[in-house]
């Protein structure tokens, strides 16, 4: 059992978001729970992290987080490993696409594929929250969900002249509004024992969930003020002034997109 030290959880661990936060808080001294549902991407992680800071300790989990059963099992793991985390990154999530790489239209959305992501992106929130807290509360940790830009636009449309111009579909849009409704509730109740609940909200990214051609970089930096992508650094970088944030921005959700929507 480790006692002590530092200790975060990402889900969603072995994406490309996941990648860059898990190396980021192994730089900053922390020890890390990985979860993902894939086993390759999980050992490709653990490899990198252990290459890059072998003094990190690194439990690799391959959890199904839409199903509380897999979920209470995890939270008992880490907690016999870690006796209480910092830091829960409920980064985890799918973006369903066209085999084109473009926007599903909301009346061609599979009713199943509907409660696939939903259950993905926004139950799997629900379940590591509550089935984690007890294991946040022992340190007084922090709750970081990924949302999406899209979850305050609604989803984008496919002509760039059109805002929000982009890939994403109705389903993703919902549970990503989910996402940060739950925040906001969850900072409220979760105030009382001094657990701060955050969210993040990228635009679009770089090596991110949308397979972008060039003639669709090109009509999207237009939309943008800045006429650039988001990186995952920059996802990375939000996260790292949250920590240091407290309650102060407990509820907030934090846009990251380069002015390509300023939220109130």
């Amino acid at each position: 059992m480790a006692s002590g030290q530092l200790t975060a959880v990402v889900t969603g661990a072995g994406g490309t978001i996941g990648t860059c936060l898990s190396s980021r808080l192994a730089s900053m001294g922390y020890n890390l729970v990985v979860i993902d549902t894939h086993k390759i991407n999980l050992g490709a992680l653990q490899s990198k992290i252990h290459t890059e800071h072998p003094e990190t300790q690194v439990l690799a989990l391959e959890v199904n987080i839409s199903s509380s059963q897999e979920v209470i099992q995890a939270a008992q793991v880490v907690q016999d490993r870690f006796n209480g985390i910092d830091i829960l990154i409920n980064n985890a999530g799918i973006s369903p696409k066209l085999s084109n790489g473009k926007r599903i239209p909301a009346l061609d959305i599979d009713d199943q594929e509907w409660d696939l992501v939903m259950q993905t992106n926004l139950k799997s929130v629900f379940l590591m929250c509550k089935y984690f807290f007890g294991v946040l509360k022992a340190k007084e940790g922090k709750i970081i969900n990924i949302a999406s830009m899209m979850g305050a636009t609604g989803s984008g449309v496919g002509t760039h002249q059109i805002f929000p111009y982009s890939v994403s579909a109705a389903h993703y849009s919902a549970s990503k509004a989910g996402v940060i409704n739950l925040t906001k509730s969850l900072a409220r109740e979760f105030s009382e024992f001094n657990i701060p609940v955050y969210a993040i909200a990228p635009g679009a990214v770089s090596g991110g969930m949308g397979k972008f051609d060039e003639s669709f970089i090109k009509n999207l930096k237009e939309q943008i003020p800045s006429h650039q992508l988001g990186t995952p650094e920059e996802i990375v970088n939000t996260l790292t002034f949250l920590l240091t944030s407290g309650m102060s921005l407990t509820g907030q959700t934090i846009h990251v997109n380069h002015g390509w929507f300023m939220g109130g």
